[in-house]
C-alpha cells in the first residue's frame, strides 16, 4: 500500500475538491505543512523533467504526494526539498470541470493514475466507487495507463507517451 499524502492549498470549491474527498474517504492523509512530507517521497509535479514510472515504487512507498491547487495558480506550485519530483505522462481528464483536456487532471485523477502506473491496482480500485468520473477516466486512459505500468523507467514512459501522441497526430 502506497501512503497517499495530500497538501491542500485550499484554493478550490470545497464541495468539488477531490483532495478533501480523498481525505474524507480515507484515501489519503493530509500534510498540513511542507516539512511534514516524508523525506524521499514522490511529489507529483507538472514541472518535473522526469516522468513517473514503475521504477519509482521504492520512493513512492515512503509517500506519494499530491499538491492540491488550482491550475490557474500552478505557478505557485510548492517545492519540497529531499523529495523526488515526477510528472505524469499524457492523459485526458475525465472530471466534469476539465473533461477531455489533456494533462489537466484533478488531484484524485492524478493519484489514481499514479497508483496504476506504480502497479498498485488494488489500491487504485478504491477510487472507482468514490468518484463517479473514475470509470470514464479508465475508459479514456486505461490502455495508456496499462502501457505506462509496463515501462521499465521514466525513459520508457516517455517513449510510450511519444508513440501514443504520434499515433494521434497521424490520424489528423
Amino acid at each position: 500500500m502506497i501512503p497517499v499524502i495530500i497538501h491542500d492549498k485550499c484554493q478550490c470549491d470545497p464541495k468539488k475538491c477531490t483532495a478533501k474527498r480523498m481525505l474524507r474517504f480515507g484515501l489519503g492523509k493530509e500534510a498540513k505543512t511542507l516539512s511534514s512530507i516524508p523525506f524521499g517521497s514522490v511529489v507529483l509535479s507538472p514541472f518535473s523533467d522526469t516522468a513517473l514510472s514503475p521504477a519509482d515504487i521504492v520512493h513512492a512507498r515512503k509517500g506519494l504526494v499530491v499538491m492540491d491547487l488550482t491550475w490557474t495558480n500552478i505557478d505557485d506550485f510548492p517545492r519540497v526539498k529531499g523529495c523526488c519530483e515526477r510528472a505524469l505522462p499524457y492523459m485526458l481528464a475525465s472530471n466534469p470541470v476539465n473533461w477531455g483536456r489533456p494533462m489537466e487532471l484533478n488531484s484524485a485523477e492524478a493519484v489514481l493514475a499514479s497508483l496504476i502506473i506504480l502497479g498498485e491496482k488494488e489500491q487504485a480500485e478504491q477510487f472507482m466507487g468514490r468518484f463517479n468520473w473514475a470509470p470514464e477516466f479508465i475508459r479514456l486512459n486505461g490502455a495508456m495507463l496499462e502501457d505506462y505500468s509496463k515501462a521499465e523507467d521514466s525513459a520508457g514512459v516517455v517513449r510510450i507517451q511519444n508513440e501514443y501522441l504520434e499515433s494521434i497526430r497521424g490520424k489528423d
